[in-house]
């Protein structure tokens, strides 16, 4: 078997440059660490030479370094006092500090990707492993071993942070940079996020069963598809519906047909016409539907990179995060398996660098209440977690004569049951509430003014269940 890369010369040079270039460490130290080093006995001296540093950050020499060594009873594993002493022997070991940091960081990161094709291969060849999970940590580690590599390459003053902020405003200002954002196609709710949810946003839109998470998703992937100017392009992790599903309440949302009507094929000529003018507009969009029940958290993962590496998606929406499975077995507690998931996708948004949309059950606390944060369902890691957390709150079912008190839809229709949307959290905007109308013929929403009437839900003690 062939030596695995490294480069001797490269390692003693920079261990000399410590031992004889003050601002060396500072160098070295943004690019490098113990574990970069082939020979046992550079890493030995390099963490020993990281040690007196971090106990007092004085100049350190061949003398302090083996006064330090011998204490710590690592001479002999550091070379002895020989090799030591040779670090120091070339009179170019200061000259190039960087450009070797550099040589030894390339050398490393060739025997990682070695040492972790060499595990994939044998974890592939092992038919008892989880052949995605296999996928998956192959990705994740490709990732950190891209990123790894150029970290020595990050300016982090904030002369960089302001200057890269100021070109992004000039940019936007001019034109010349599109905004990144994704507006929902509500307008007050794009108000509040500052004209829509940003890259790398986990947001979290949760309600009690039958309220309409799903309608509210499907409403904003609808409008987000239909944006003239800044048209998305969406991946919609249904885990608890068909596509097929999913496909037809779009169509009803779109067409305005009675989603019954599309679910029996009992149209009218009409509203057929309208039906097969919302699907002609609907083959043009770039929407994808992945309609996988009790999906692995790392073939979710794997599914999303693969949609932002070959179709360039924009905004993920999952529904819903209950029926995520993180892998951690059975015997492992509610809150610990959605608290995995939580922090999986916060992560995802942050390096697909794309908003997440996720939806998510409130606790039985909440029933006929205005939901608030402590009623995130199974864990509180959500709402650490996440960037955006809004909650829908309305009356489930309306009496006739409540009903006559709907806003008017588009038609002029009472069909609109003013739902109130509740951002409770909110990282880099304000928190508060606003309307939206729910329309159950075609389990939509839509916009409505904001001086409806809402109905406000009868409390459970007042309907004769038992008070929790």
């Amino acid at each position: 078997m062939k030596t695995l890369p490294h480069n001797d010369e490269a390692e003693k040079a920079i261990l000399g440059s410590l031992l004889m270039r003050e601002d060396a460490y500072d160098i070295v130290s943004g690019i490098l660490d113990a574990s970069d080093f082939y020979q046992p006995m550079n890493a030995v001296i390099f963490t020993a030479i990281t040690k007196m540093k971090e106990a007092s950050n004085r100049a350190i020499d061949y003398i302090t370094l083996i006064d330090y060594l011998k204490k710590e009873g690592m001479l002999d594993k550091a070379g002895g006092l020989a090799y030591v002493a040779s670090l120091t022997e070339s009179v170019n070991v200061t000259a190039n500090t960087e450009q070797y940091a550099e040589i030894v960081k390339e050398m490393s990161l060739r025997r990682s990707l070695i040492s972790l094709c060499t595990s994939l291969t044998e974890k592939a060849l092992n038919e008892t492993e989880d052949i995605k999970q296999v996928l998956d940590e192959g990705q994740s580690e490709m990732l950190r071993l891209s990123l790894t590599g150029s970290r020595g390459e990050t300016d982090y003053s904030i002369t960089s942070a302001v200057s890269s902020v100021v070109d992004r405003i000039m940019k936007k200002m001019d034109g010349s940079l599109a905004d990144d954002s994704v507006p929902s196609g509500f307008d007050i709710l794009d108000k509040y996020t500052n004209g829509g949810f940003k890259p790398q946003d986990y947001i979290v839109v949760a309600a009690r069963p039958s309220i309409g998470k799903t309608a509210f998703g499907v409403s904003m992937i609808r409008n987000m598809i239909r944006n003239t100017e800044r048209p998305q392009r969406v991946a919609f992790f249904s885990l608890e519906m068909p596509a097929s599903q999913i496909t037809e309440r779009l169509l009803a949302n779109i067409s305005h047909v009675n989603l019954r009507n599309i679910a029996q094929a009992d149209l009218a000529e009409e509203s057929f016409d309208r039906v097969m003018n919302a699907a002609d507009m609907l083959f043009s969009k770039e929407l994808y539907i992945i309609d996988v029940p009790n999906i692995r958290l790392n073939e979710l993962r794997a599914k999303a990179r693969s949609l932002k590496r070959e179709k360039d998606i924009t905004v993920i929406m999952i529904d819903y995060i209950g029926l995520i499975d993180p892998g951690l077995g059975p015997q492992t507690p509610r809150h610990e398996v959605i608290a995995t998931v939580s922090r999986s996708l916060k992560s995802l948004a942050r390096e697909l660098k794309i908003p997440i949309i996720v939806l998510c059950q409130v606790s039985r606390d909440s029933e006929e209440k205005a939901p608030i944060l402590s009623n995130l369902r199974d864990s509180g890691s959500i709402e650490q977690d996440a960037d955006v957390v809004m909650f829908l709150h309305r009356k489930r079912i309306l009496s006739e004569e409540e009903k006559q008190r709907n806003a008017k839809d588009s038609e002029g229709k009472a069909t609109l049951q003013v739902t109130k949307v509740i951002v409770a959290k909110q990282r880099n905007g304000e928190t508060g509430e606003f309307k939206v109308g729910y329309n159950a013929t075609t389990t939509s929403f839509e916009q409505v003014l904001q001086n409806a009437d809402f109905i406000e839900p009868t409390p459970p003690d007042k309907r004769g269940y038992e008070k929790k």
